[in-house]
């Protein structure tokens, strides 16, 4: 049975990895053409902690609210209000049937961070992301490495990688005593991804790399693991377009 992530609250080092995604959303709000909002679906939205973030940052540079629209869409029903008092819609239902929920919307930019990695049908999720892709827009990609230098450390030592786990029910067996109390419950992650398979992945669906860095969930690990040793970092981002699509501009290279 497959498992789908239903978003979630807060979690500690959001911020680290959708740092370059935000900043790619505002750059491009911004330059937007008049009279036009730039469309945004995040997916497995949670509790909408990216457009807290994506507000925040607008308010900072002092652009108006009203040249973007997002959108929301979770498994869980319960978020729908958080969503709404930040300014955006929601949508509830299954993540990888986007289309059928759409109806005849199209988006600028689909986020889809730490989303994939709970996925079994990863093939459908992306080809239905890339269905409701607007011929120029932008996928915003994050998840887990499982090549990352704390995993390779826990795997020469016998232990199970952080960002995999064995049991629907307990989410610790293998990874001894310290990540006990931060691992107990699963996660349920089911694809794990290393830069190489990724690249290869998206590749494979004729989707274009513009930009492919390296992070993690503290605001200097991309200082560490941005581009040089982005191989080593624990958390993959990616931004991503349509092979077919017009060539990225500088500000996305």
């Amino acid at each position: 049975m497959n498992t789908y992530p239903q978003g979630g609250d807060y979690t500690p080092g959001r911020e680290a990895r959708w740092k370059y995604g935000v900043d790619v959303a505002v750059k491009k709000i911004a330059q937007y053409g008049r009279g036009k909002k730039y469309t945004i679906l995040d997916i497995g939205c949670g509790d909408g902690s990216f457009l807290h973030m994506l507000n925040l940052r607008l308010s900072q540079e002092k652009i108006s609210h009203d040249k973007f629209e997002y959108f929301g869409i979770d498994g869980d029903k319960g978020y729908k209000n958080m969503i709404e008092e930040r300014g955006g819609n929601f949508i509830n239902g299954d993540i990888i049937r986007l289309e059928k929920l759409m109806s005849k919307l199209s988006f600028n930019l689909v986020v889809a961070s730490e989303v994939i990695e709970h996925v079994d049908e990863t093939d459908v999720l992306i080809t239905s992301i890339k269905r409701v892709l607007r011929p120029d827009g932008l996928i915003y990609l994050t998840t887990p490495n499982l090549a990352a230098w704390h995993s390779r450390i826990m795997l020469m030592c016998g232990y199970q990688p952080l960002s995999t786990e064995v049991s629907n029910l307990k989410g610790d067996f293998g990874k001894g005593v310290l990540w006990k109390k931060y691992y107990d419950k699963p996660i349920h992650h089911l694809r794990i991804f290393t830069f190489k398979a990724m690249r290869e992945f998206v590749e494979f669906h004729d989707l274009k790399i513009v930009k492919s860095i390296g992070g993690g969930y503290r605001w200097y690990d991309s200082l560490f693991f941005g581009n040089i040793l982005r191989g080593l970092a624990p958390v993959i981002i990616m931004l991503l377009r349509n092979n077919q699509a017009l060539p990225e501009t500088d500000m996305e290279k």
